[in-house]
């Protein structure tokens, strides 16, 4: 009786799966970092808003958020990218729309104190690809600690 209750349930088991995927046909891919706005310079200690401005590949992409980090616990690089989503059931996609351009935050960004006054963090923001498809990245340096300013004179 065991034996025909488990090959029951197995065989109710096997017939309900469904081999169609109905799941969403998602693909996921990067915006081009178009403008950023970072403070002169950090204070070890505090936090940070920094507010970057992307451009979406086309109209069926949806912004999914930044992502990035450092290549070691040990490096001040930064590399930072836009993650979008595009649902690939969408056809009528154009890439000269106005709304393409967003803007969006990292919220937070704290600064260790036990960071030196001489140390200067270099963010990598993902700008696009060259012709060969290598990661371009634009190169924004922000030290630790108020710059010397010599007045002009």
């Amino acid at each position: 009786m065991k034996k025909l209750m488990l090959f029951a349930l197995l065989g109710l088991f096997l017939t309900s799966c469904s081999t169609e995927d109905d799941s969403p046909n998602i693909e996921y891919g990067l915006a081009s970092i178009i403008n950023s706005e970072f403070p002169a310079y950090f204070e070890p200690g505090k936090s940070y808003d920094i507010s970057l401005t992307y451009r979406l590949p086309s109209t069926c992409h949806t912004f999914f958020g930044f992502d990035g980090g450092r290549e070691d616990e040990t490096s001040q690089e930064i590399f930072i990218y836009a993650l979008t989503s595009r649902d690939l059931d969408l056809t009528d996609c154009t890439s000269e729309d106005l709304n393409l351009i967003q803007s969006g935050m990292i919220r937070n960004f704290i600064v260790s104190e036990n960071v030196s006054e001489d140390e200067v963090f270099i963010f990598k923001l993902w700008t696009g690809t060259d012709s060969a498809d290598n990661p371009i990245f634009e190169t924004i340096e922000i030290p630790v600690g108020e710059p010397d300013i010599t007045p002009a004179g």
